[in-house]
């Protein structure tokens, strides 16, 4: 699993990658939530995407366009199904500050 984001100007782009097990995995699905930083400790989330790919693998890609000045992350929940059966895993990218 990756997550990635960019900022350019005030847009921010967010990119996930998630792989599963070929011919056990038939499901992916990725939800990516830009945050924005409050405090030392604390995230607001700004918006949130879902993406769901019926293969092993699978990718999302999103825009957020008028950022206001601050620092964000993308955090991003990667549910990969195999059957009934499923695996979560959370992933942060590193801070952008704009």
């Amino acid at each position: 699993t990756v997550t990635g984001l960019s900022v350019s100007g005030t847009t921010a782009t967010c990119e996930s990658y998630a792989t599963g097990y070929y011919n056990k995995t038939d499901k992916v699905v990725i939800k990516q939530i830009l945050q924005k930083k409050t405090s030392s400790v604390s995230w607001e989330d700004v918006c949130s995407w879902t993406t769901t790919v019926y293969s092993f693998h699978g990718s999302a890609i999103n825009n957020k366009y008028s950022l206001s000045s601050g620092t964000y992350r993308l955090k991003t929940v990667f549910t990969v199904y195999a059957g009934t059966s499923y695996e979560t895993i959370t992933k942060y990218s590193k801070e952008k500050t704009i």
